[in-house]
Parts: structure tokens; C-alpha cells; sequence
């Protein structure tokens, strides 16, 4: 759509533009077949025999929305032997509820501070509302991050998955 655009908008014709749409997640599932596609070419995992299998690593669904990012290499072998205990239910369940609670607690309060100061009148804002609006938007920003990687490590857990931590320093 957007090249048929761009040429109607150089040329001043009308050809028609495409009317579909993509899946949602395209970006996701595309840097996920890529990073396989990498990991198997640098020799760091073996390729994936099963077209299952390795659609299962493509959508995986715990980190479908928001991660953590998580290398093939990393979760080939959990993949093909993967295995649940109580223990990893126990900890699922409770680092969903942590990152849920960081989302809903945390998050979406600064979120809601970020959006009263700084979708105001920004002339008639205070330079100490202003800095506090920008703090309470990187609040929102870091525990939204925070609480959606959290809640994917839980809820990869209780599948017997073990996803590596990768948002210790964000900022």
C-alpha cells in the first residue's frame, strides 16, 4: 500500500491502492524466524527438525506481546525436553503476579500523573510539574517494560520454560 501510495503521490497517478492487512505481531514474528535463522547459521544450536516445533519458538505465546527477547539457542533443548515441577508453577504464578503488579500498580498510576501533567497546557506548566510529569513517564515506561517481561517469565514457567533475564538495566 504504502509504495502504490508513494508512487501515485510522485507521479499523479491513480492506481489503486491494496486494501489488505497484516498479522498482528508481523515485527515479532519475523525478528524471531530471523534470530533462529541466525543462531543456526553461526552454529550455535542445530536447525529445528520439527515444522511444530520450531512454529512453537516462533509464537511462543508467553513472550508473543511485549518479550523478554529470547535467543533459539537459549530454548532449543527446552523445546524438545522441557519439563514442569511444582516448583516452576509456584514461581510462574508468582513472577506473573509480580510483573501484574507492577503493570497495574505502578505503571498505570504514573501513566495516569505522565498524562495529567503533560497533555495539559504545556505554557501554563510549572518547570517542577513538567520534570514531574517526565519522571512519572519514565516510571510508567520502565515498569510497563518491567511488568510485561515479568509477567512472560511467569507465565513461561508454568510451561516449564526458563526464559534468561534481560531487563535488569534498562535506563
Amino acid at each position: 500500500g504504502m509504495l502504490v501510495e508513494s508512487i501515485n503521490g510522485l507521479t499523479g497517478l491513480s492506481l489503486p491502492v491494496p486494501g489488505f492487512s497484516l498479522p498482528i505481531g508481523i515485527s515479532f514474528y519475523t525478528f524471531q524466524t530471523i534470530s533462529y535463522v541466525i543462531d543456526v547459521y553461526r552454529g550455535q544450536t542445530h536447525a529445528q527438525r520439527s515444522y511444530w516445533r520450531f512454529f512453537m519458538y516462533v509464537s511462543m505465546y508467553p513472550q508473543l506481546v511485549a518479550g523478554p527477547i529470547v535467543r533459539y539457542k537459549d530454548v532449543a533443548a527446552q523445546i524438545d525436553q522441557r519439563q514442569t515441577s511444582r516448583e516452576d508453577f509456584v514461581s510462574g504464578i508468582s513472577r506473573f503476579c509480580t510483573g501484574l503488579g507492577k503493570k497495574v500498580l505502578i505503571a498505570n498510576l504514573a501513566g495516569d500523573f505522565a498524562t495529567q501533567y503533560l497533555d495539559s497546557d504545556l505554557a501554563a506548566l510549572s518547570t517542577a510539574g513538567a520534570w514531574f510529569g517526565i519522571l512519572m513517564f519514565s516510571i510508567q515506561i520502565y515498569f510497563d517494560f518491567s511488568g510485561y517481561s515479568d509477567m512472560a517469565i511467569g507465565l513461561a514457567r508454568l510451561f516449564g520454560f526458563h526464559y534468561m533475564e534481560n531487563f535488569n538495566y534498562p535506563y
